[in-house]
C-alpha cells in the first residue's frame, strides 16, 4: 500500500477529472481492474464492483454513453442529471481510490467529488473552444475526448497500482 496520501489523492483527483468527461468510463476501468484482480477493495460496501455482473453493465452504460454524446439532442454535461452523475460517480472512483491504494477514503472521495465537477467545466470549455477556434467538427472532438478519458482512466488505475503495488 501506498506510504504517503499524495499519491493516492493525486490518482482520486485524475480520476474524477476524467469522470467529469465521461461519467462510466473510470469507474468502468476500476471495476475490471478489480475484476482481474490487479487492485482489491474486499470488505468494501462497493465489493459488488469486483463482479463481473457489474463489469458488463458499467461496460454497456460505458458504450451506451460514448454513443450518446455525439447525438445533437444530448444534453450539455453541465446540467441535471449529468452534472449530478458526474459527481456521484467523482466521489466514488475517489472512494476506490482511498480504500484500494492506503488512503483515507473520505479525503479521497472529495478530491474525486471536487475534481469531477473541475473536469465536467474544464472539458466543456475545452471542447466547446476547440470546435469554435480550430473549425473542427464537434464529433472529431468528441472522439479525443473519448480517448482521453479511457487513455486516462487506464494510464492513471495503472500507474496508481505500479506505485502502490510496485507489480
Amino acid at each position: 500500500m501506498s506510504n504517503s496520501i499524495l499519491p493516492v489523492l493525486l490518482a482520486a483527483f485524475c480520476l474524477g477529472s476524467l469522470t467529469g468527461l465521461r461519467t462510466f468510463t473510470p469507474l468502468t476501468v476500476l471495476a475490471w481492474t478489480l475484476n482481474l484482480h490487479r487492485m482489491s477493495i474486499i470488505g468494501s460496501p462497493l465489493h459488488f464492483l469486483h463482479t463481473l455482473t457489474a463489469c458488463v453493465i458499467l461496460t454497456i452504460l460505458a458504450v451506451a454513453e460514448l454513443v450518446m454524446d455525439k447525438l445533437p439532442s444530448t444534453p450539455s454535461r453541465l446540467k441535471s442529471p449529468g452534472m449530478i452523475a458526474r459527481i456521484i460517480f467523482g466521489f466514488i472512483c475517489g472512494t476506490i481510490a482511498g480504500q484500494a491504494w492506503g488512503a483515507n477514503w473520505e479525503t479521497s472521495a472529495i478530491a474525486g467529488l471536487g475534481s469531477a465537477v473541475f473536469g465536467a467545466l474544464v472539458g466543456y470549455e475545452v471542447r466547446k473552444s476547440w470546435v469554435h477556434r480550430l473549425h473542427t467538427p464537434d464529433l472529431v472532438v468528441a472522439l479525443l475526448e473519448d480517448a482521453v478519458a479511457i487513455g486516462g482512466s487506464i494510464l492513471v488505475i495503472s500507474r496508481a497500482i505500479f506505485l502502490s503495488y510496485g507489480s
